[in-house]
């Protein structure tokens, strides 16, 4: 099919902070902005005030999208709802009224059959249900105008494309077949970058802070929170005051998690953004939108810090969709052939410092040539019972003790994620609900399951030994 010479049509439904369109934007890509979506009043104020389309819909649900007064478009962009999906809710998938908006969007793209479609959602929709949930949402697409759609679906973390956010989203592309060149082998995702450093992305620190320098504002566990972190960090031999790391000070003891170097998954919940311990304050919202992807002051804001803030954690990352769409739109042919687009966060990614945090060491040689005196001190376990189960080959973690002896001192690491987590541990329990994952109240972040820990409760800090 022959390129577009005219602008690209875009619609977007559970439009959110509308990074489709920002992302469009950057790239210097010409648009036209068919429709928004979202139920949410917060949301429709920002976007008419910064990104006005043609049409707006209240709700997605209740559109009749055979009607000529939906419009049709050649890009169809949307986040359906995660909360059902996600480990940090029921899990409940398409039996709540949430999880059928998946349902809406794809009648949408059987009604109008745009060249391009990208729909985004949490990890946890790949093993809901069973993974049947995935395998639903898989057939749903590849059935749309029978089989009119090449389908396909990755995994995509923020922080390996660019950005020092840990987010991992699962994101489906649909790319309609008879707009492809001859001989398409499938599409091609974008590589990942070298992840960088968090400094870059925040404003200047103006001190040094101390350990006195804790929250004002925001309860107790706030206030507590930043300075067991703190404590624990400094108990640990490190020096939080002068290195970053982002915390999650608004968690109970049990799901909070903090992160060298890099921000930890931002949230709807956490709008008042995470705590910066080497600046002794909270992330700001500029600070917030860099961490998606997004650019302070490309557009005004025209609702309070909180519903932004809020906006900002639920969004579609910036950075991920500049990427998609450098790849998806000169494929379907929707940018002349002679447009060349940039991908800013490749050379930004090669000019920016490197993330300072450690990547885990593999294997049984890496666990040998660790200090056995060392190893024995802080974990209470005799070395050659970690050499043991590093013969297994299996990811390993090993929990240090803050109080009564564990019953077993050894945690098996499913993503084995490198960095430094304190939570507060529900011994007794086998199943993943209590795995880092759950810390951040969202399913990406699972990366522990405890395994075999009797039933007491105690207070533990986690690092990875090897994966």
């Amino acid at each position: 099919m022959a390129p577009l010479d005219r602008p690209i049509r875009i619609g977007t439904d559970c439009s959110g902070m509308e990074t489709p369109v920002m992302a469009l934007r950057a790239l210097k890509v010409e648009y036209e902005h068919m429709f928004s979506c979202d139920i949410e009043k917060s949301v429709k104020e920002q976007i008419l005030a910064n990104f006005p389309p043609k049409v707006w819909f209240d709700d997605l649900m209740a559109r009749d999208n055979d009607s000529r007064s939906t419009p049709s478009v050649d890009l169809y962009v949307a986040g359906f709802p995660c909360q059902s999906f996600s480990a940090a809710g029921l899990g409940l998938g398409f039996n709540d009224k949430r999880g059928e908006v998946f349902f809406g969007c794809a009648s949408y793209i059987e009604a109008k059959r745009p060249r391009v479609f990208v729909l985004e959602n949490v990890k946890a929709i790949l093993t809901n249900d069973g993974g049947d949930t995935f395998k639903t949402v898989m057939s749903t697409l590849k059935q749309i105008g029978s089989g009119a759609y090449h389908v396909s679906h990755k995994v995509l973390d923020t922080q390996d494309h660019g950005v020092p956010q840990s987010r991992k989203r699962v994101y489906f592309v649909g790319i309609r077949k008879n707009t492809v060149p001859a001989g398409f082998q499938g599409f091609e995702w974008p590589e990942e970058l070298p992840r960088v450093s968090i400094e870059p992305f925040l404003n200047r620190r103006r001190k040094v802070p101390t350990m006195k320098d804790l929250p004002k504002k925001g309860g107790v566990t706030a206030r507590s929170g930043a300075k067991e972190v703190l404590q624990q960090l400094k108990r640990e031999g490190k020096d939080p005051l002068n290195k970053t790391y982002i915390i999650d000070i608004d968690a109970s003891a049990r799901y909070r998690n903090f992160m060298r170097d890099r921000c930890p998954c931002m949230t709807k919940s956490r709008a008042a953004g995470y705590w910066i311990s080497s600046r002794a304050r909270r992330m700001s919202l500029e600070e917030m939108l860099r961490c998606q992807g997004m650019e302070p002051g490309c557009f005004k804001q025209v609702v309070s810090d909180r519903a932004i803030g809020a906006q900002i954690g639920n969004a579609m990352s910036q950075n991920i969709l500049e990427r998609l769409f450098l790849k998806l739109l000169p494929l379907a042919g929707l940018v002349p052939a002679s447009q060349a687009l940039k991908d800013r966060f490749k050379s930004r990614a090669m000019m920016l410092p490197r993330s300072k945090v450690e990547e885990p060491k593999t294997g049984k040689r890496a666990l040998e040539k660790a200090p056995k005196d060392k190893v024995t001190k802080k974990v209470g376990l005799k070395a050659d019972g970690c050499e043991t189960l590093a013969d297994s080959g299996r990811r390993l973690v090993m929990v240090v003790r803050r109080g009564e002896a564990l019953t077993t001192q050894l945690v098996e690491a499913r993503d084995g994620q490198a960095g430094d987590h304190s939570f507060e541990v529900p011994l007794g329990v086998s199943e993943a609900g209590h795995g880092m994952q759950q810390i951040q109240e969202e399913e990406e972040k699972r990366s522990a399951i405890l395994t075999k820990m009797g039933r007491r409760r105690c207070l533990c800090s986690v690092f990875f030994s090897g994966a």
